[in-house]
Parts: C-alpha cells; structure tokens; sequence
C-alpha cells in the first residue's frame, strides 16, 4: 500500500487543497505559519519566524523572498541566469560576507523586535 503525505492524495479525483484561512492584522497583512501553504502563493504576508534574539515573530514574505533568491528565480529567463546568480551568491560567502539578515516585526508587520539569518548554501 502506499501513503501519500498528509492533505495530499494520489487519487485523481480529488480537488486542490484549499488555500489556507490566515489572520489578519489591522493594516490588512496576513500572518501565520508558511507550513500551512501548499504553494508559496499560498504563504501569508506576514511568516512567522524565531529571531536571532530568541524573540518570536513574523518575516516579511517579501524580504525573505528577496534574501533567499525567490525573487531573482522568477527573473531569470536560462539556467544560464540562475548559475551567475548562484556563483555570485557563492563568491560573496567565500569572500566573507555574512549571510544576509531581514527584520522579524511584531504581528503588527511594522515594529522590529529582532532579526532573522537566511542561511546561505
């Protein structure tokens, strides 16, 4: 017998799974776990995360995208683009630069309580 991972099955007449239902905020940002995302268009735009602090709080979709090259991939037009961009990354890790940081805000999206390290290759 074989198991599919959980909300996900191998029959093909089931439907989607459905987005998932976040909070919002006050200023309309939504936030929650990315864990409950069955796409990346599904994460909120506010994903929660532990600051370098020890501080809980919440990434901004867009900084992390941006820090973890999501953004870039979505430009590149050849594998060609994605290697430059890799070797790029690579040679400002071998020439010491420190892996990229992005602020954890509080639920409101807006206060900084604390720093987040995307962790390079």
């Amino acid at each position: 017998m074989l198991f599919a991972p959980l909300g996900v099955s191998t029959d093909t007449r089931t439907q989607p799974m459905p987005a998932p239902d976040y909070a919002e905020n006050d200023s309309g940002l939504t936030y929650g776990s990315a864990a409950e995302a069955a796409s990346p268009d599904q994460e909120p735009d506010l994903i929660a995360a532990m600051a370098t602090n020890g501080r809980q709080g919440y990434v901004r979709k867009t900084d992390l995208d941006g820090a973890n090259g999501s953004a870039a991939a979505a430009g590149f037009r050849s594998p060609e683009e994605a290697l430059a961009w890799q070797a790029e990354r690579a040679a400002e890790v071998a020439r010491g630069v420190a892996d990229p940081t992005i602020p954890v805000y509080a639920q409101d999206g807006f206060t900084v309580i604390g720093e987040f390290l995307v962790a390079g290759p």
